[in-house]
């Protein structure tokens, strides 16, 4: 069985902390190796994830970040702006023609 990594690094007489000495050991196996067997590296990962999820819902609660749903857009914009915008380009269309032919007269 392999030894834990507090006891390697008795073991090692290094003078560094151990916090220090196992981000050292880390680096040198360039991450591809980890002092937990590969549960428990997965069961850290997915305590981590749902820790992340979770604090970045109580964020967006805090701030009032709301979910719009796509049915609310076209073509990646704002159904409202989308028509507001169409309603002044035909308005500002019209206007010019009108005006267009008024001085024609």
């Amino acid at each position: 069985m392999e030894k834990s990594a507090n006891k390697r690094w008795k073991e090692s007489g290094s003078t560094l902390s151990f916090k220090d000495w196992i981000d050292r050991e880390n680096k040198k196996n360039e991450g591809n190796e980890s002092f937990l067997p590969f549960d428990a590296q997965q069961s850290v990962k997915d305590t981590i994830s749902q820790t992340l999820d979770e604090s970045k819902q109580g964020i967006q609660e805090a701030v009032g970040y709301k979910n719009t749903s796509k049915d609310s857009t076209f073509l990646g914009l704002d159904k409202g702006i989308l028509a507001f915008s169409t309603i002044l380009i035909v308005g500002s269309l019209g206007y010019y023609f009108y005006n267009r032919l008024k001085v024609k007269k």
